[in-house]
């Protein structure tokens, strides 16, 4: 049964509408942009919480005051969710608390996982936070990874089931953003997979779908049927709309062998992708493709522009794969 993605609540802030709300939990993955920090002194919480991930490399004598864990690269996303969330869970289960989640700063693995590893710990529902930014600092050149990319995998635990057909039909949908160094890795792990790109359309501001586009053009040698016909567009800014759109490009693609997902553009987008990918592909045989790099750049963005809260109800998230047989697109 297709999911209503249109139902779940999305509301565009202010700080001072933010400011309004309180938790009981509020966790945010540090990096140096004013949009993490900004966010992070505006929002009402008992307890504030810095996720810090070894990719931005940051030293100890560089961490911010207050309560800090860690998300080690040396352990799977779902294994780090773990560790992580059994260190927030204290005195009183997380399931009775109220939570906020800044994905601003988080690493695209952590967001693919977050909804998984929350209905694990018996949470139902939780605030997810993202803030656009003004402009990039580089514009359409920003780069988002400091040095190469290591290796492309699939996300332990978001494997799929895979067919032994000597010549599958796959397909791979990318959700590209500004850094075509990723867009190409991605799909060069897949050339011959049907290749459909998401583009964010509206962008996170006015100026950024263009630059996209532009970005987009450096890995179309790569792209297997690059042409505007192979691409979906969903706003940059909106999860749901996301999932909405992949439910219906997967629909209109028919019977499939495997399905492909990697998101590497703008945060909400990968949460789009994540919540499709657990709400409905998770029901198929899909899984989800990402580029692993050592660093990541701390900061990347000028100003804080709009504020974005998603209401993430996880009873609707699954938690099992159903047999091999299932087929995409029915």
């Amino acid at each position: 049964m297709a999911v209503e993605y249109a139902a779940f609540k999305r509301n565009s802030l202010s700080h001072a509408d933010v400011s309004s709300r309180h938790y009981d939990l509020f966790l945010t993955a540090l990096n140096d942009s004013a949009r993490v920090r900004t966010l992070a002194e505006a929002v009402s919480a008992t307890r504030k919480v810095w996720l810090v991930h070894d990719e931005y490399d940051y030293t100890a004598e560089e961490l911010p005051d207050g309560e800090v864990v860690h998300a080690s690269l040396s352990s799977s996303p779902a294994e780090s969710w773990k560790q992580v969330l059994s260190q927030l869970e204290v005195s009183v289960p997380l399931r009775a608390i109220s939570i906020a989640i800044d994905i601003t700063g988080m690493m695209r693995p952590h967001i693919a996982m977050l909804p998984f590893a929350l209905k694990a710990a018996g949470v139902t529902r939780v605030a997810v936070y993202y803030s656009d930014p003004d402009s990039y600092r580089l514009g359409e050149r920003t780069n988002f990874t400091r040095g190469p990319v290591d290796r492309v995998g699939l996300v332990p635990g978001m494997e799929g089931t895979h067919s032994n057909k000597p010549s599958p039909r796959d397909a791979l949908i990318v959700g590209a953003g500004y850094d075509h160094n990723l867009v190409t890795a991605v799909v060069d792990d897949k050339p011959n997979a049907e290749h459909v790109i998401m583009v964010g359309l509206p962008g996170l501001q006015p100026h950024m779908y263009q630059e996209s586009i532009l970005m987009l053009e450096n890995s179309s040698s790569s792209i297997r049927y690059y042409r505007p016909a192979s691409r979906i567009f969903a706003p940059a800014n909106d999860p749901f709309a996301t999932a909405h759109e992949l439910s219906a490009k997967v629909h209109s693609l028919g019977e499939l062998d495997h399905l492909y997902l990697s998101a590497v553009g703008a945060k909400p987008h990968v949460l789009g992708f994540a919540w499709y990918y657990w709400c409905e592909g998770i029901a198929h045989n899909a899984s989800f493709l990402v580029p692993f790099a050592e660093r990541y750049e701390r900061e990347t963005s000028k100003g804080v522009a709009a504020v974005h809260e998603y209401i993430l109800e996880l009873d609707f998230v699954r938690t099992a794969e159903p047999p091999a047989a299932a087929v995409l697109g029915q």
